[in-house]
Parts: structure tokens; C-alpha cells; sequence
């Protein structure tokens, strides 16, 4: 079963969101303190802790493999997108750029039908990272982001185990050392993330980013004499 079909955008948009709001962030709506509670936060206060949430998923979701690997890696319920846009296509056969080695994961993870991820999506258009201020979940993947958009402080708020940066085209600016976090290649290995691009921007480096929180471990090491390398390797910027 090939799970890079295309999909009812119903099946699996949770909300949307009234277009008449203007915000300081060129194209971008700003919060209206007399309206409810934006949906998003009410969902992730439920359910934080069992979602992975992605900044700025763009018009078109794709290339999602490595966000689906980490998502099954921690044992995660829901795939929360978030984007200031107001439209955003169903997802099509650009999903996913392995979609036979997806099909296969989703196989082992979802008890042979791989089509009940796209349960656990859930859409949230017309919302700014900053409407997530100090809203918690499992892990933050980091996308798309504008190269003069700085949400370091918005994202620490958040205090997700992992943040994966992808892509890095914008995303690279925000840098979270110093803030309780470290990169970890051995997290990459962990989860088995790979670089959806077969060429590195420097040597030894994926056009990827991941940072674990100091005080989550990845994996377990059961030999401390080689506790103190990792924390070498980890540390080289």
C-alpha cells in the first residue's frame, strides 16, 4: 500500500482560521486579544507531550520522512503542522522522498496500514510560531524559516527534547547553544535521519541540525568511560 497517494486536504485539516487580521510580520496575522483561544495552543496543552510540531510547513507538505522517522522514534501520537499561511494542499506524492522505505515504516508502525498517519496530522493554517509561546511538546522541527526571523526565545518556550533543523536555508540562524541545548550527531544515528539532499554543505555535515535538550538523553550509554567523548563531539559547533 502506497501511502504517497493524494489525500482529501479534509481528512486531515484540523482548523482554519478568519483572514482579517493584519500583523508588524510582512504577509504574516497578528493575534487578536478579543478572539478565543487560538486552537493549536488548546490542542498542544492537551497533547503536547505526544506531538511533534513543525514551524512552518510551507503551502505544500513534503519531505517529511526524517520529521515521521523522529515522530515513530518517540513513540508520538500527532504530526502538527503550523504555518501563517492560509492555505496548504493536501498531501501529494512529494510527501515523502522515500516513499517505498516510508511505506515500509509506517507498515512496521501503524499495525500494517500505513494510511492511519495521516490521522495523526493535524493542520493548523494562519498560525505564528509566536502564538506558541510557552506552549510545550515533544520535539520542534524547524523548516522553513525566514533568514530575519529569530525564534530562539519562542522555541526554548516550548522546552521540546529534540529540534531538528532541516534544510538550512534560514533555519541555521536560530542557534540554541547556551540555552540548554547541544547538538547531537548521535541522534541522528538514533533515529535513523537522513538528508533528503545526497550532497553535504561542509564536510562531515548533512544539511541538517539536531539539538537534544541537556537533560534528555538519546540513547542509552551503559560505558561511562565514553561518556566524555560524546560530550567533545557534541560540542563542536
Amino acid at each position: 500500500m502506497d501511502v504517497s497517494e493524494r489525500y482529501d486536504p479534509n481528512e486531515y485539516q484540523t482548523y482554519s482560521h478568519p483572514q482579517d487580521i493584519t500583523c508588524g510580520i510582512h504577509g504574516a496575522k497578528e493575534k487578536d486579544p478579543g478572539k478565543a483561544v487560538n486552537p493549536v495552543v488548546s490542542f498542544l496543552k492537551k497533547y503536547g507531550h505526544k506531538s511533534i510540531v513543525s514551524l512552518g510547513c510551507g503551502v505544500r507538505i513534503n519531505r517529511i520522512d526524517n520529521h515521521i522517522r523522529l515522530m515513530t522514534g518517540l513513540n508520538l501520537s500527532y504530526y502538527v503542522c503550523i504555518d501563517r499561511l492560509y492555505e496548504i494542499e493536501s498531501i501529494s506524492s512529494s510527501a515523502f522522498a522515500d516513499p517505498e522505505g516510508m511505506t515500509e515504516l509506517l507498515i512496521r508502525n501503524y499495525g500494517g496500514n500505513p494510511h492511519n498517519l495521516f490521522k495523526a496530522i493535524k493542520i493548523f493554517p494562519g498560525t505564528l510560531v509566536e502564538d506558541l509561546q510557552d506552549v510545550s511538546c515533544a520535539a520542534v522541527i524547524c523548516q522553513r524559516i525566514l533568514p530575519y526571523c529569530r525564534w530562539e526565545n519562542a522555541i526554548i518556550s516550548m522546552n521540546p527534547k529534540l529540534i531538528l533543523q532541516e534544510d538550512l536555508h534560514g533555519c541555521e540562524r536560530q542557534n540554541f547553544r547556551g540555552m540548554g541545548y547541544v547538538r547531537t550527531r548521535s541522534g541522528i544515528r538514533r533515529y535513523a535521519l537522513k538528508p533528503f539532499r545526497p550532497w553535504r554543505i561542509f564536510p562531515g555535515e548533512y544539511n541538517m541540525v539536531f539539538w537534544r535538550r541537556k537533560d534528555f538523553g538519546v540513547e542509552k550509554i551503559t560505558n561511562n568511560n565514553f561518556l566524555w567523548f560524546r560530550k567533545v563531539i557534541e560540542s563542536i559547533p
